[in-house]
């Protein structure tokens, strides 16, 4: 496969759309959450995304299904990311192995989990 195949660059969607309520995220997965996969993600299966943090950011399917990524470790700048590129080794599926790129740097993922929408960010 090609790298193009292979990194995904997403961008943000939405963003002139006016801020909407939402529920605060759960401040973790449940001890029940279920690890997941979201299918054809070569094939821009991720419509939006929102950080929360430098490890946790949530992704939005075209299904607009909420998924709570836990990343190994901090991913410096993505809080501040427009995009993100998606490294799934080959798969067709984003799941916990699976590897974001931020700005060349690689966040490994290290937990996909289904999620309530995620609050917005204020904007300054």
């Amino acid at each position: 496969m090609e790298t193009a195949m292979k990194r995904l660059l997403i961008a943000i969607a939405g963003l002139s759309a006016p801020a909407l309520a939402a529920a605060p995220p759960p401040d973790g997965p449940s001890p029940a959450a279920r690890e997941v996969r979201i299918p054809f993600v070569q094939f821009g299966a991720i419509r939006s995304f929102r950080t929360a943090g430098e490890d946790v950011i949530y992704l939005q399917d075209r299904r607009r299904t909420w998924y709570r990524a836990e990343l190994n470790g901090p991913c410096i700048g993505i809080e501040r990311a427009l995009r993100i590129g998606v490294d799934s080794r080959y798969s067709t599926t984003l799941d916990n192995s699976a590897t974001l790129i931020v700005d060349g740097q690689r966040c490994p993922i290290q937990s996909l989990v289904a999620s309530a929408e995620p609050p917005r960010r204020p904007r300054n």
